[in-house]
């Protein structure tokens, strides 16, 4: 009983192994331009022991997008409380700090958001359904700050929160092609601006 307990850790430890490898790969080359040859390579596997892992190329990408999304569960917790109000806004920034701590989950997110744009593309519903998340988020943190005093009864809120996502998704392009500017410094300078704005 202990060995396949063993061999269950061992598996899991290579599963974890080929999406960190999986991770690097699909953000330099994207879902269509990777190979299973590729990711298998780096933690000494075939396409075929990519494939006994995960079965597919589809199943490992989505492996990979639920891995980020992990990644980032803690930094989202700490911004979802909406009872927060503009604070929630502010602290916005907390995502830039990821970004510029795992600079490859933030290209693979890049990346795998602009090849899904395509229908056909396995993370195309993926991609629609966060961006809408995303909108509504930053809308009923509005409509809470607003309930709060924070913000003009005169803001669309809708529209503000497209607004948010329109610059949190450029702001993330514009850092990728020169990480000489700071990301952080970025979110802090437009959502401080925006929070004055508001209000």
């Amino acid at each position: 009983m202990a060995k396949l307990k063993g061999q269950a850790k061992r598996g899991e430890e290579r599963r974890a192994a080929i999406v960190d490898a999986a991770i690097e790969v699909f953000a330099t080359r994207g879902f269509r331009g990777a190979a299973l040859a590729e990711v298998g390579e780096r933690v000494g596997l075939s396409a075929a022991g990519v494939l006994y892992h995960f079965g597919s190329k589809e199943e490992l990408l989505l492996a990979v997008i639920a891995e980020r999304d992990r990644r980032a569960v803690a930094h989202i917790a700490e911004l979802l409380p909406s009872k927060e109000g503009l604070r929630s806004l502010r602290d916005a920034a907390l995502f830039a700090v990821q970004s510029e701590r795992e600079p490859g989950l933030t290209a693979l997110h890049t990346v795998l958001q602009i090849e899904s744009l395509e229908e056909k593309h396995p993370a195309h519903r993926y991609f629609q359904l966060r961006s809408r998340v995303l909108r509504d988020w930053v809308a009923d943190t509005l409509r809470a700050a607003r309930r709060r005093g924070e913000v003009s009864p005169n803001v669309d809120v809708k529209r503000v929160a497209n607004q948010v996502v329109a610059f949190i998704e450029g702001a993330a392009v514009l850092w990728l092609v020169d990480p000489s500017q700071s990301l952080v410094e970025l979110y802090r300078d437009y959502f401080e601006g925006l929070t004055r704005t508001l209000s």
